[in-house]
């Protein structure tokens, strides 16, 4: 069987991957800036790193994943000042937006999700530390700098030529985004201004928040220790983002900052970029107004190739939807094969039933050890399908085969994660309980107690609740 290899975007090819600790695997999502519903492209991305993750645990590996939520910003203060919100309410309206999309598609939580804001004292001990090594310089009246001249290898990573970068301290960025052509000094403080109203924190550099960049660099360290495994986000973040963030850890701590980086590649629409000025930027609510199900987004996503990115037009969100309730109706069909139909002693079909599942995991596994060859991994499937199709037509299965059959496509639906199968009755008590912690949930929320009503709806999350607020009024569901 083929070993697990994946594309590095660190050496541009496709290396083998060992994990540093044995069986235990550290991964870090970027995730997204909350001040605005997540985009489809936004979610193509958290998509492609649930599938990585689903396939590492189906391969037998553990997993400490982190992803965090940018809710201190350029974005996120403008926004939250334009609606007259404080920002930690209005981060926190699209912190749990994003979770319900997570929801809606099955993508599984990570283990950590962190917040940039509860992390201050972190991005604060990193920035004095690169002070003290020589690379980050105070300026401004306040605000603090990387300077990319002290780093050797600056814009190796990006594949940017030296004589691409302005190496001089005179050019400073002091955005959260520039652009590739303005490659410069980055701004890891940014002191306190009067637009920035009442968000600020008190540092030895002076009054002020931590810049974009730093963020990431400072929360992966914590939780993931000063070099990790493989590090996630969309191609668009190789640079300045994903640079930057090797520039600071690695002057930080002297060491490789992640050995293995994984690029979703871009999401376009009717084949063009998504962009304000095209009217173009879709959520995933807008999408449910012409295909009902999420999940046919999630088919569609996850069986394109990762790397080669995806043009997403309404025809493809249906023709994905007509993909998935085929493999529906074959789950349905296999399920209503009883001991009346087929000649369940068949010894030979029973075989050739056992053939085809060890042939179909097995290609399953190949196609995914390579790099994450979905689109592979989907042909072989429903050429498996076919293959069974014709079986229950002869009646040649029986339910033996059937349950063989079906235990094959839970096993490998743990990866997929988009087809449904029987759901359990609600237990009276088990009911009880979700009701009361909503009923307090909302009293919380009255209150404008955010902090703690959040922590309700995180427990809710784990106890795989769906709930959507609605004109006063809290609807849930179990997680399907």
């Amino acid at each position: 069987m083929l070993m697990l290899q994946f594309y590095n975007t660190l050496t541009r090819k496709k290396d083998f991957f060992q994990p540093i600790n044995k069986n235990i695997i550290k991964i870090y999502s970027c995730g997204p800036t909350v001040y605005n519903y997540a985009h489809i492209g936004n979610l193509s991305a958290y998509l492609f790193a649930d599938l990585l993750k689903r396939y590492l645990r189906y391969s037998g590996y553990k997993l400490i994943d982190v992803m965090n939520l940018t809710d201190v910003d350029d974005k996120t203060i403008k926004a939250s000042q334009e609606n007259n919100q404080p920002l930690r309410q209005y981060t926190s309206f699209f912190s749990n937006a994003l979770l319900e999309d997570f929801e809606k598609l099955n993508i599984i939580r990570p283990k950590v999700l962190c917040r940039a804001t509860e992390h201050i004292s972190e991005m604060i001990e990193l920035i004095q530390k690169l002070i003290n090594n020589g690379y980050a310089y105070k300026a401004d009246g306040g605000s603090v700098y990387y300077k990319i001249s002290r780093f050797k290898d600056y814009g190796k990573f990006a594949r940017l030529k030296k004589d691409q970068l302005k190496n001089d301290v005179s050019g400073r960025i002091n955005n959260d985004e520039y652009k590739k052509e303005e490659a410069t000094d980055f701004v890891l403080w940014k002191k306190w201004s009067n637009k920035d109203g009442e968000v600020y924190w008190d540092s030895p550099f002076g009054k002020g928040r931590p810049g974009w960049h730093i963020e990431c660099s400072a929360m992966s360290m914590k939780y993931l220790d000063e070099t990790f495994d493989i590090h996630t986000g969309a191609v668009d973040l190789i640079f300045p983002h994903h640079q930057n963030e090797i520039a600071q850890s690695e002057a930080a701590t002297g060491k490789q900052f992640v050995r293995f980086w994984l690029h979703r590649g871009f999401l376009k629409i009717n084949s063009e970029k998504m962009s304000k000025s095209l009217g173009n930027i879709y959520t995933l609510k807008d999408i449910q107004k012409e295909i009902s199900n999420p999940l046919a987004f999630r088919y569609l996503v996850l069986t394109s190739h990762y790397r080669r990115g995806l043009n997403c037009t309404f025809k493809s969100l249906k023709m994905a939807s007509n993909s998935l309730n085929r493999l529906q109706h074959f789950i349905k069909r296999i399920s209503e094969i009883n001991s009346e139909i087929g000649n369940v002693n068949s010894k030979e079909d029973i075989n050739k039933i056992k053939v085809y599942v060890e042939n179909s995991k097995k290609n399953f596994r190949n196609a995914m050890n390579d790099d994450l060859n979905t689109p592979k991994a989907m042909a072989d499937l429903f050429d498996f399908l076919k293959k069974i199709n014709r079986l229950v037509d002869e009646n040649k299965v029986g339910i033996k085969g059937a349950k063989m059959i079906l235990n094959f496509l839970q096993e490998i639906n743990q990866v997929w994660g988009f087809v449904k199968f029987s759901v359990e009755k609600i237990d009276k008590d088990f009911k009880n309980k979700i009701e009361d912690l909503i009923k307090k949930r909302n009293e919380y929320r009255l209150k404008n107690d955010w902090a703690n009503a959040d922590r309700i709806r995180e427990k809710l999350i784990e106890m795989n609740v769906v709930i959507r607020d609605n004109n006063g009024s809290t609807k849930w569901e179990i997680k399907k």
